[in-house]
């Protein structure tokens, strides 16, 4: 998985508010991970401790981008941060099955429906 892809996974993961959202413990407990780790290696760098606070406060677009922004910059600087970068993205970016019910034709039954199919990133 490339870094761009897994920086801005990450970034939409802890803008979404997902920890907030999420009923059980794995969400928060990956964005918890995720905000504590991030802490770690921005240490007092304001501005990005600041990208941070405010994808995870606001969710804007905006923000995500700079906070995304951020976390690649440290990532090509340390591997060990873009290896949990990876993992995190790996992590917030779960498999997607499908299943569909007919009740009697199903080719009636599926014309009106929309499927989106999304793909894991790196794959």
């Amino acid at each position: 998985m490339d870094l761009v892809a897994a920086s801005e996974s990450v970034a939409a993961l802890v803008a979404s508010g997902a920890g907030k959202e999420i009923g059980d413990g794995v969400g928060r407990s990956l964005v918890t991970a995720v905000v504590a780790g991030v802490h770690k290696v921005f240490g007092s760098d304001r501005r990005s401790v600041d990208a941070l606070e405010q994808a995870s406060n606001t969710g804007s677009s905006a923000a995500a981008d700079e906070f995304a922004a951020a976390l690649r910059w440290y990532a090509q600087r340390d591997p060990a941060f873009a290896a949990d970068l990876v993992d995190w993205a790996e992590r917030a970016t779960p498999a997607v099955s499908q299943e569909v019910h007919a009740g009697r034709d199903s080719f009636v039954a599926g014309r009106d429906q929309t499927v989106i199919n999304y793909r894991r990133v790196g794959e």
